[in-house]
């Protein structure tokens, strides 16, 4: 039995909802508040696993490679903490949360940023660092308290949000009218064999306003790294997968090109590791140590804190970025335009 037609009328209930918000939002009832410095969010329409993560560091990447002082503020989704605080050498995990530690970890010279409420966290985090030109608003879309300059709207190829419904039918969590708001849209998640006719069609779906722009980005797996050094990687042939995200399906189809995937542990997205799930994954590997757990980055920051327990096993780790399909230098001068004025 199809359930979702009967989650429909309740989709639809939550619609509603969010357009009598939305439009109380846009006749000033309710406030909306412009940072004190120059802010892009990078946000979506539905519940997680759109790829926000990957485009954010390419933008650190950008921004930082051209000298713009950058800084990354997030909400530190499943954190441990509350309020505001600023990522440092000693910050675990569950501090600051695993996207906003994965960005920290790999670009430790950004300031990353956690609060609750944007409005608070960007008037903090530029009150105390005034040299920041630009703050980057991770997953701050559906968070109409705060005005961002500039909004980058990020949508899977395969569930296209003109395709999507609201939950609990579908995943959407907001108003796809609010797509009108984005001055950037980009399809995250294609396939490699995406052509000019695919993209002309994926176009004519989204029916973008004149001004905005659209882009199209794919994943790019870079050669697996061991999540602590004293690990071998290149000689690991068999593996069992482990996997806390929203959408595993095309990170296990390239682990199974790469290693013998002799098991995969699917947990929920943002999942807390518990010793009961380290002592289920070395009761898989037995003695054969030949076995090794192959994790992704957003995973890995959640595994740092039983590295006592997981020695004697090799812990690999498959980083990821992303690649614009013949749009690099447009997007990137598109960008780069918002901070040179």
């Amino acid at each position: 039995m199809n359930l979702v037609k009967y989650l429909y009328p309740l989709g639809s209930f939550y619609g509603w909802g969010l357009q009598l918000r939305n439009r109380l939002y846009n006749n000033g009832f309710f406030r909306s508040v412009r940072p004190p410095v120059f802010s892009v969010c990078i946000g979506n329409l539905a519940l997680g696993g759109t790829g926000k993560t990957p485009l954010t560091e390419y933008l650190i990447q950008l921004f930082a490679s051209n000298e713009i002082g950058v800084a990354v503020l997030s909400r530190g989704y499943k954190r441990k903490t509350t309020g505001f605080l600023q990522a440092t050498p000693e910050t675990r995990s569950e501090e600051i949360g695993d996207e906003a530690f994965q960005i920290h970890q790999k670009f430790p010279d950004i300031k990353v940023f956690v609060c609750e409420s944007r409005v608070e966290g960007v008037y903090r985090l530029y009150g105390e660092n005034p040299e920041i030109q630009i703050v980057l608003l991770d997953d701050a879309f559906q968070h109409r308290a705060i005005d961002a300059n500039k909004n980058i709207l990020v949508t899977r190829y395969d569930r296209l949000y003109v395709d999507d419904h609201y939950i609990p039918a579908g995943t959407l969590r907001d108003h796809k009218i609010r797509a009108n708001d984005a001055d950037i849209v980009v399809v995250s998640n294609c396939p490699s064999n995406l052509d000019v006719a695919e993209k002309n069609r994926i176009t004519g779906k989204l029916r973008l306003l004149n001004n905005q722009k659209l882009f199209f980005t794919g994943i790019d797996y870079q050669p697996p790294v061991a999540l602590f050094s004293d690990q071998p990687v290149d000689e690991i042939t068999r593996c069992i997968a482990i996997t806390g995200i929203a959408k595993p399906e095309k990170f296990i189809d390239y682990l199974k090109d790469q290693y013998d995937v002799i098991k995969h542990f699917d947990y929920p997205d943002h999942y807390d590791f518990a010793i009961e799930d380290i002592d289920q994954w070395k009761s898989r590997i037995g003695e054969d140590k030949s076995i090794a757990i192959v994790t992704t980055e957003k995973d890995a920051s959640r595994l740092l804190q039983f590295e006592k327990d997981l020695i004697g096993i090799s812990i690999i780790v498959i980083p990821i970025t992303i690649h614009l399909y013949g749009d690099e230098k447009k997007f990137e001068n598109f960008c780069m335009a918002w901070v040179k004025k």
